[in-house]
């Protein structure tokens, strides 16, 4: 079975954002993850720029080395207004012998909707084609009919400090991919596809001074035909405020094609602690370049101002946390034909 990528983050974000789509096929949902903006309503409203910071369970998206930061045993839940539209759930281990041994161990394990979309019509044209070329959908270009297509993970994460470098930490995700699609409309009675496929994520926390934290993390480093994401990132602490810097590139093969991508993108965050219980967070998002071989350049076409951004709060009582972030929605804007927002919640309990 041909193979194609679903390419994740800012490609399919700046491809919801340039142009009008095609006026043969209707599109009736687009979210997930892999549009851009993350997990986590605490990341999300920083802009995705969690590399470096990465102290929560969403860690196991953002940077695998970050759960053995947490001091006590975690579990997340995200969802939108609409829980079946994009959700994460997870939970982060830490006992007390984990923490106390020379390795500080943590595991972790998670699980994301990355991709749902439906829509039926002419996929050849435009951004519709395109969307095809960067799914896992194995029809021809020339398709005429109805997707109806989820794409899901479970994440597996091991992290701990090198025991000679108490100041590094490194983890490792494992990750099992699934995309499964029905097809309906005109192209009812094909037989439903499921595609799998295991991949391996890698991060790396190290902690300069009290003040200031780095990041890094590869995505993909170990497979052929799917691009490569390398990710710096930054944290500063400055008394109530974080100040969050991260630089992504993503770039190699995608499909069994072996079409390419180029993207640099720059995410910077800020967190204040309003006392109380309460947080305040801002993020922004701005694509510097964002080139395919099927697109060419999508950079030049992205509406003014050219980037994203998001808001939040959060507020904790005890061992719970409620975190809000209120963002830019690119598959909302590209079913609608116009800019949208969205709202995301995500639950935090410590054990």
């Amino acid at each position: 079975m041909k193979r194609k990528l679903l390419l994740a983050a800012m490609a399919l974000c700046a491809l919801c954002a340039c142009g009008a789509r095609a006026a043969a096929l209707d599109v009736h949902e687009l979210n997930g993850s892999d549009l851009g903006m993350g997990v986590g309503a605490r990341s999300i409203a920083m802009g995705g720029a969690f590399t470096a910071l990465a102290d929560d369970a969403s860690a196991l998206y953002w940077n695998p080395a970050g759960i053995s930061q947490l001091e006590r045993t975690e579990a997340m839940m995200m969802m939108d207004i609409n829980p079946a539209r994009y959700s994460y759930k997870a939970l982060v281990l830490r006992p007390e012998d984990w923490k106390e041994s020379r390795a500080n161990w943590a595991f972790g394990v998670a699980r994301t909707n990355r991709l749902k979309y439906i829509a039926d019509g002419d996929w050849s044209q435009g951004n519709a084609s395109h969307l095809i070329d960067l799914s896992m959908i194995n029809v021809e270009r020339t398709y005429v009919g109805g997707l109806n297509s989820r794409t899901n993970d479970w994440r597996f994460t091991l992290a701990g400090n090198l025991p000679q470098h108490p100041n590094l930490k490194i983890g490792a995700t494992y990750i099992d991919f699934k995309c499964v699609t029905t097809f309906y409309a005109q192209g009812a009675g094909r037989v439903c596809q499921t595609v799998a496929y295991d991949t391996m994520d890698f991060g790396f926390l190290y902690q300069d001074r009290e003040d200031m934290r780095f990041g890094m993390t590869l995505r993909n480093p170990l497979e052929q035909t799917k691009p490569k994401y390398v990710t710096l990132g930054a944290a500063w602490f400055r008394g109530r405020n974080t100040y969050t810097l991260d630089m992504e590139r993503i770039f190699g093969n995608y499909s069994s094609d072996l079409r390419q991508v180029r993207f640099w993108m720059v995410r910077a965050g800020m967190e204040r602690d309003m006392m109380n219980g309460w947080k305040v967070r801002g993020g922004l998002v701005v694509p510097i370049k964002a080139w395919t071989s099927t697109l060419g350049n999508i950079r030049d076409n992205l509406p003014s101002p050219g980037f994203g951004g998001a808001v939040g709060a959060g507020y904790t009582w005890r061992d719970t946390t409620l975190d809000v972030a209120v963002y830019g929605d690119p598959g909302k804007s590209y079913v609608e034909g116009k800019k949208k927002f969205a709202t995301v919640f995500t639950l935090r309990q410590k054990f």
